[in-house]
């Protein structure tokens, strides 16, 4: 006898999916049954990142018994998806543009996660889905010459809780972001946001955070030859004066969706800085830190107002 598709889908499923309380009788390891059932974005970036030179063999011994799961967590995720520079759409998974650095994030993911070097339990929380995304992101892409694959992170299984709560970290920026800043005192200023413990010095971090937004945004604009003037009211015709900080950010935020390199989703943070005067990562509470002897800080607050806007500052240090 043989049966409708539909019909034998039922004892396909109970025979390989596992014991099912005694009624299944042969096991299929993750990868086939999310085969079976669909092959799901998780499973669509395991088989890109297989067929491309981005895993060491040592990796690709082990995708077969890979925690989906921990994947598909991820991609399940809009911030982290925009993070890592793809997008499902009609459950097909898409490579935004380049898409050889997205490919390469996925890459990391996989590898990450074959590798055990990050688990379940450390992307429990969306938080965390987009903290673990953002530290990806954070990581150099490897060349294209002569690449061997990427290799593992350093980072022992389970060292770190990923989470943007004061409780996940000390420091206002995270100490595993890693930014190539050439200019010495801007350089500095982010190593002093890495060590110093935001909770025991709030005020200093505060003021310190404004200032480094400004001299990254400062520094962009000369690199870029941009002219951060505008024209003075009630002045005589031709004088200019220096954009406000809130001009600045506007300027550079357009400029960098108008060359492609930012999306409308990376800028959202920034954007909502420029717009919200009342919200807690405005200018306008960057300028109370400096200015307002009546305004204190929080450590949550701060870090907040740090999370929303990485994405935007590391876009400001891409050489």
């Amino acid at each position: 006898m043989v049966l409708a598709r539909e019909d034998a889908n039922e004892w396909i499923i109970r025979k390989h999916t596992g014991e099912n309380e005694g009624v299944g009788v042969v096991g299929w390891d993750a990868r086939a049954r999310h085969r079976f059932l669909g092959a799901s974005p998780a499973l669509q970036a395991i088989d890109l990142v297989e067929k491309s030179d981005l895993l060491e063999d040592s990796t690709k011994a082990k995708t077969a018994k890979v925690a989906i799961t921990n994947i598909e967590r991820l991609l399940e995720t809009p911030e982290a998806r925009a993070l890592l520079k793809v997008d499902i759409k009609n459950g097909k998974l898409m490579l935004n543009p380049p898409e050889d650095e997205a490919l390469s994030r996925l890459a990391m993911v996989v590898t990450d996660v074959a590798n055990r070097l990050v688990r379940v339990r450390q992307l429990d929380t969306k938080e965390q889905r987009i903290d673990y995304a953002r530290e990806i992101a954070s990581r150099p892409i490897p060349g294209k010459a002569g690449r061997r694959g990427i290799r593992p992170t350093s980072r022992p299984s389970g060292s770190r809780s990923y989470g943007n709560s004061p409780g996940h970290r000390r420091s206002l920026i995270p100490k595993y972001l890693k930014l190539r800043v050439p200019q010495t005192r801007i350089s500095r200023i982010l190593g002093e946001l890495q060590k110093l413990n935001v909770n025991s010095y709030v005020n200093s971090c505060a003021v310190m955070l404004r200032v480094f937004v400004e001299l990254s945004v400062d520094d962009f604009a000369h690199r870029r030859g941009l002219v951060l003037k505008v024209k003075a009211k009630g002045k005589k015709s031709g004088t200019t004066r220096e954009m406000f900080l809130r001009e600045k950010l506007r300027f550079i935020a357009d400029f960098l969706e108008g060359k492609g390199i930012c999306t409308k989703e990376e800028l959202h943070g920034v954007r909502t800085l420029v717009s919200n005067r009342n919200h807690v990562i405005s200018v306008d509470t960057l300028n109370a830190y400096v200015h307002n002897r009546h305004y204190s800080p929080t450590p949550g607050d701060l870090i907040t107002s740090w999370d929303n806007i990485e994405p935007f500052i590391k876009r400001l240090w891409i050489p």
